[in-house]
């Protein structure tokens, strides 16, 4: 289970024993997470009425997934190539260019 599906399964699991009738110290030790971050999780449901993470803000991907997967083939199956080649092959099968110093 990613880290990710782990802690929102945790947080649903502190919304049930909360419902049940648990005090947020129970919790914690069922659940193997600290006192605080039980209280964190019912705050969040009370507040937004889930128990999932917003979505994270920054700057977009340059790469698509196909774009990984090629780059990830050229760089562990087909031999070895310098940055410099790999740049070139990216950049010849993408419309997005690609610094080499990337």
């Amino acid at each position: 289970m990613t880290q990710k599906l782990r802690r929102d399964y945790q947080r649903a699991q502190c919304i049930a024993l909360r419902n049940a009738g648990m005090t947020c110290r129970e919790i914690s030790t069922i659940v193997g997470i600290f006192k605080s971050s039980v209280q964190r999780a019912l705050k969040r449901f009370e507040e937004r009425g889930d128990i999932y993470d917003r979505p994270r803000s920054g700057r977009p991907k340059k790469l698509n997934d196909r774009s990984v997967r090629m780059l990830q083939r050229l760089t562990q199956n087909e031999g070895r190539y310098s940055s410099h080649e790999i740049c070139i092959r990216l950049n010849n099968s993408f419309e997005n260019p690609i610094c080499r110093r990337t």
